[in-house]
C-alpha cells in the first residue's frame, strides 16, 4: 500500500508539470502575437509622426529636408544631391518639430531631381499672376522691379507642381511599383529584423545599396516574414500640395495680384487721358458691330447651307436615291439652315447685351472723367451695317423663294416626265401585244408576255436594292476601318508608354515651334497640338488610356456588327438579283423562242391565221422584225441577259425615285424659306427697337498702382491672406 501511494503522487506531479507547460506555451504564443501587432502599430505610428514632422518642417523652411547620409541626424545637402539616406531627425528637432524617432531609425527618400524638380532647395520659383493687354496669363510678367527675395511656401508649391508633371526618368526619386512612379518623398521602417538576410536591416529596394540610390519599395508590398518585413510610407506630389494647402495659398495671393492689375488699368485710364475707358466704350460698340457682322455672316452661312442642301438633294435625286453620302448629307444641311436662324436670334439678343455693356463701360468712363458726354459713352450703331443686315436677310428670303419655286418647277416637269414615261410604257406594252396578235384578239403565245413583264419589274427592284446595299457596305467598311485604326493606335501606345510619352512630347515641341512662327495654317497646327496633348494626357494615365482603348474596341465591335449586317444584306440582295436575273432570262428566252410559228384567235377563240418569227409557211405573216423592235423598245435593245433601266418598261420606276428625292428637296426648300422669313423678321425688330444705353455716376479718384503693389508684396511676404 505504501508503494502504491508513492507511485500515485509522482503521476500527479507529472500531470501538473504538463498542464503548467501547456499554459506557459499558450501564454507565450499569445504574447508573441500581441507583440507582433504592437510592433506593427508602433512602426506605423513612427512613420506617421515622421511624416507630420517633415510637413511641419516644410511649412517653416519652405522646402523639404535633405537626407542624412552619414547617420549623424543632420541633413546633408551637398553637391552630390543624394536622394536617399536616413531621416535627419536632429535637423527636424532643430526646426522645432518632433520626428518621433532617434537618429538612424528610418530611411528617407526625397525628390532632388535636376533643376526645378528638386524639392530640397529654396529659390524664387513662383510669382503672382500678371495679365498682358491681350488677357493672357503669365507667371513671369512681374519680373524687373518685383522683389526676387520673397521666398515662401508658394515656391515649394510651384516646384511640386513642376515635379508632378515631369515624365518618369531613371534619375528621379521613385517607388518600385508596377509601373514605377515618382514621389515627393518616402519613408521606410525596417521592421524588427533583416528579413532578406543581406546584412542590411532594410529589405529590398529600401536598402542603401547603390543600385537603389533613388528607389524605395511600393507601400502596397505586403510584409513577408521570410523575405520582407519593412513598412513604407509614400508621399505623392498631390497629397503634399493638399496638406500644404498650396491652391488656397496661391489663390489668395493671386486675388490680391488681380487687384493690382485693376489698379494698373485704372491708373492707365487716368495717365492716358481716360483712353482705356474710351477704349472700353469703343470695345462695347465694336462688339455690337461684330455681333451685327456675325448676323450677316450667319445669314450668309444659311445661304451656303441652303445651297449645299440643294446640291445634295439634286445629287440624291440624280442617283435615284442611291448616293448614300449625298442623301445623308442633305438633311444635315437642311438642319444647318435652321441652326443659322438660331444663331441670328442669339446674336440679336447679344446686340442688346452689348448695348448694356456699353452702358456699363460708359459708366466707368463717367466715373473716371466728369467731362464725358452722352455721345462718348453711347455711340450709335452704324446705320450702314444695319442696312447690310437687312439686305442680307432680304436677299436670303428672295433666294429661298426662288429655290422653292425652282424645285416646284422641277417637280412639275418630273411629274410630266413620269406621266409621259407611264404612257410610253403602256404604249410599248400594247405595241408588243399588237405585233404578236396582229388582227386577232389574242394569240397562242399571249401567256409568255406577262411573265416577262413581271420578271422585268422584279429585276429592276432587285437591282436598286443591290445598289443600296452595296453603298451601305462601303460606308460600314469605312467606319470599321477607322475604329480598327484607333484600336491599333491605343494598343501601340499601351505597349510602350515611355516611348509614347517621349514621342508625343517631341511632336508637341515641334508643333509649338511651328505655331510660334505664326504661319497661315496656325489654327490647324493648334488643333493638331490639342490632339497630341490629349493623347499625352492619356499616355500619362494608363487607366484613362485603357478606358479609351476599351471604348474604341466596343465601337469597333459595333462597327463590325453593322458591317456584318450590311454585308449579309448585300449578299442577300446579290442572291435576290441573281435569282431575278435568271427568272428574267428564262422569261425572255421563253417569249423569244416561243414565238416561232403560232396561231392567232378571234374574240370567240377561233383560229383566224398564223404569225411567225421562224418556221413560217405559206400564208403566215412574218412579224420577226416588228416583234424584235417592239421587244427592244419595251425592255432594251439586246436585253436578253438583263433589261435596261432606261428602257420604257423600267423608266417610270427610275423617274418615280427621282421624283421622291425632289419632294424631299422641296421640303428642305420650304424650311429654308420659313427660316429666311423668320431671320428677316428678327432683324427688322432689332433695327426698329435699338437697345437703351444707360449711364450713371460721377468721377472718383482710384488707388495708385504703387499702393496696390505695396499691398501685394506685403501679402506675398506674409504667405497669403489665409
Amino acid at each position: 500500500m505504501a508503494r502504491r501511494a508513492r507511485g500515485f503522487g509522482l503521476l500527479q506531479v507529472l500531470l501538473l508539470i504538463a498542464v503548467m507547460a501547456g499554459l506557459a506555451s499558450m501564454g507565450y504564443l499569445q504574447w508573441r502575437a500581441r507583440a507582433v501587432i504592437d510592433s506593427s502599430r508602433q512602426e506605423r505610428q513612427a512613420l506617421t509622426q515622421a511624416d507630420k514632422a517633415i510637413i511641419a518642417f516644410a511649412t517653416v523652411a519652405n522646402r523639404l529636408p535633405c537626407p542624412d547620409t552619414n547617420r549623424d541626424g543632420l541633413e546633408d545637402c551637398g553637391a552630390a544631391a543624394d536622394q536617399k539616406g536616413w531621416l535627419p531627425s536632429a535637423t527636424l528637432r532643430l526646426a522645432g518639430v518632433d520626428p518621433g524617432v532617434d537618429v538612424g531609425q528610418l530611411r528617407y527618400l526625397v525628390q532632388r531631381g535636376a533643376g526645378a524638380n528638386s524639392l530640397t532647395v529654396l529659390t524664387d520659383a513662383w510669382r503672382p499672376l500678371g495679365y498682358d493687354d491681350a488677357g493672357q496669363t503669365f507667371f513671369a510678367m512681374r519680373g524687373g522691379a518685383y522683389p526676387t527675395d520673397i521666398l515662401t511656401l508658394t515656391d515649394l508649391c510651384e516646384r511640386l507642381d513642376t515635379a508632378s508633371t515631369t515624365a518618369l526618368g531613371p534619375a528621379l526619386a521613385q517607388v518600385n511599383a508596377a509601373p514605377a512612379r515618382t514621389v515627393a518623398y518616402a519613408l521606410a521602417h525596417p521592421g524588427t529584423s533583416d528579413a532578406d538576410g543581406d546584412g542590411d536591416l532594410f529589405d529590398g529596394a529600401n536598402s542603401n545599396a547603390a543600385a537603389n540610390a533613388n528607389q524605395m519599395e511600393d507601400p502596397a508590398r505586403r510584409p513577408l516574414l521570410a523575405l520582407y518585413n519593412d513598412l513604407v510610407l509614400e508621399r505623392t506630389f498631390a497629397s503634399l500640395q493638399s496638406d500644404l494647402q498650396c491652391q488656397p495659398l496661391i489663390d489668395s495671393i493671386n486675388t490680391v495680384a488681380l487687384g493690382h492689375d485693376v489698379a494698373d488699368q485704372v491708373a492707365d485710364m487716368q495717365a492716358d487721358n481716360i483712353e482705356s475707358a474710351r477704349r472700353a466704350v469703343a470695345f462695347s460698340s465694336l462688339a455690337a458691330i461684330m455681333t451685327a457682322l456675325e448676323i450677316v455672316l450667319a445669314v450668309a452661312e444659311g445661304i451656303s447651307d441652303a445651297g449645299n442642301a440643294a446640291v445634295d438633294w439634286a445629287a440624291c435625286a440624280a442617283s435615284l436615291g442611291l448616293a448614300v453620302n449625298f442623301c445623308a448629307a442633305a438633311p444635315q444641311h437642311t438642319a444647318a439652315i435652321a441652326l443659322a436662324g438660331g444663331v441670328v436670334y442669339a446674336n440679336i439678343a447679344a446686340v442688346a447685351l452689348n448695348a448694356t455693356a456699353a452702358g456699363i463701360a460708359g459708366t466707368a468712363l463717367t466715373l473716371a472723367d466728369a467731362t464725358a458726354t452722352a455721345a462718348d459713352v453711347c455711340p450709335p450703331m452704324d446705320q450702314t451695317l444695319l442696312n447690310q443686315m437687312l439686305e442680307s436677310a432680304e436677299d436670303e428670303l428672295e433666294n429661298a423663294e426662288d429655290a422653292r419655286l425652282a424645285v416646284e418647277a422641277e417637280i412639275t416637269n418630273k411629274t410630266i416626265e413620269l406621266n409621259a414615261a407611264i404612257a410610253a410604257r403602256d404604249t410599248a406594252i400594247a405595241t408588243l401585244r399588237n405585233v404578236i396578235r396582229g388582227p386577232g384578239a389574242s394569240s397562242q403565245i399571249d401567256g409568255l408576255v406577262d411573265p416577262l413583264l413581271t420578271a422585268t419589274g422584279n429585276w429592276g427592284e432587285a437591282s436598286y436594292s443591290r445598289d443600296v446595299a452595296q453603298s451601305r457596305v462601303t460606308q460600314a467598311t469605312r467606319e470599321r476601318d477607322l475604329w480598327s485604326a484607333e484600336v491599333a493606335k491605343y494598343n501601340g501606345m499601351l505597349a510602350d508608354l515611355p516611348g509614347t510619352i517621349t514621342r508625343l512630347n517631341n511632336e508637341i515641341a515641334v508643333l509649338d515651334a511651328q505655331i510660334a512662327t505664326n504661319p497661315p495654317n496656325k489654327t490647324d497646327l493648334e488643333n493638331q497640338r490639342a490632339g497630341k496633348a490629349a493623347e499625352l494626357r492619356m499616355a500619362q494615365n494608363p487607366a484613362l488610356l485603357t478606358s479609351a482603348r476599351d471604348k474604341a474596341v466596343a465601337s469597333l465591335a459595333t462597327a463590325q456588327g453593322v458591317l456584318d449586317t450590311a454585308t449579309a444584306t448585300y449578299n442577300a440582295a446579290v442572291l435576290t438579283l441573281s435569282t431575278a436575273q435568271t427568272t428574267y432570262q428564262t422569261a425572255y428566252a421563253n417569249l423569244v423562242n416561243g414565238a416561232g410559228r403560232y396561231a392567232i384567235y378571234n374574240a370567240s377563240g377561233s383560229v383566224i391565221g398564223h404569225r411567225c418569227t421562224t418556221g413560217c409557211v405559206s400564208g403566215d405573216v412574218n412579224s420577226l422584225g416588228a416583234f424584235q423592235v417592239a421587244l427592244d423598245d419595251l425592255v432594251g435593245g439586246g436585253a436578253s441577259s438583263t433589261p435596261s433601266v432606261d428602257a420604257k418598261y423600267l423608266k417610270p420606276v427610275k423617274i418615280q425615285k427621282e421624283l421622291d428625292a425632289l419632294n424631299a428637296k422641296l421640303a428642305a426648300a420650304q424650311t429654308r424659306e420659313t427660316n429666311a422669313q423668320n431671320q428677316l423678321n428678327q432683324i427688322q425688330v432689332m433695327v426698329n427697337n435699338p437697345a437703351a444705353c444707360n449711364v450713371t455716376g460721377s468721377a472718383v479718384i482710384p488707388m495708385t498702382p504703387d499702393q496696390a503693389e505695396a499691398i501685394l508684396i506685403d501679402v506675398d511676404r506674409k504667405g497669403g491672406t489665409r
